[in-house]
């Protein structure tokens, strides 16, 4: 029943493929521009507990100043019967000074639905010396057992010569709340 199909569409794609002949000048000179190839990777599965997980990530945004790549993924258990799990993430880097952002969020039927979002960024990134402030904050939103986080830190380390250092200042400071309900 298909070949006849598959007959035609071989038949229009030789016809369409077939070999184009263009003059050339001698004396022109041409610049070859190298592709530029989005990164993408898709997974899957099945895991030992009869969970079936799909994911997809790929770089949206990729060049000497900036990177941001996306995630997409959904999850079911099989074995016993569960709910059905979706979600996804951005994560976007500063490049040049290596401050981050990352979002995420993920909805389990029956469950609830869970955001978060993370942060650094750096006021210094040099040698082996690094001054940044992080913060996140997380969220459950209905189901049992909501909650919400908001921290943020930071910290200080410098190593002096040698694999032990002769000396090895350290700064560290950090602020938080935290609430349930």
């Amino acid at each position: 029943m298909y070949m006849p199909l598959l007959f035609a569409c071989l038949c229009i794609a030789s016809g369409v493929a077939g070999v184009v002949h263009l003059p050339i000048d001698e004396n022109e000179e041409y610049v070859l521009v190298p592709v530029s190839r989005v990164r993408r990777q898709t997974t899957g599965g099945v895991d030992n507990n009869g969970r079936a997980f799909v994911s997809h990530t790929g770089t949206l945004i990729d060049n000497d100043r900036h990177h941001l790549l996306g995630t997409a993924s959904a999850a079911k258990q099989f074995h016993p019967n569960g709910p059905l799990t979706v979600g996804g993430s951005l994560d976007y880097t500063h490049l040049p000074s290596g401050s981050t952002l990352g979002v995420r969020g993920s909805n389990t039927r029956g469950y609830g639905t869970d955001v978060a979002a993370t942060g650094r960024y750096n006021f210094y990134n040099k040698g082996g010396t690094s001054v940044y402030a992080e913060g996140s904050y997380g969220r459950h939103y209905s189901g049992p057992g909501g909650t919400s986080r908001v921290y943020a830190e930071g910290s200080y380390g410098r190593h002096y010569s040698g694999p032990g250092g002769t000396s090895r200042p350290d700064a560290y400071g950090g602020f938080g709340v935290s609430h349930s309900w």
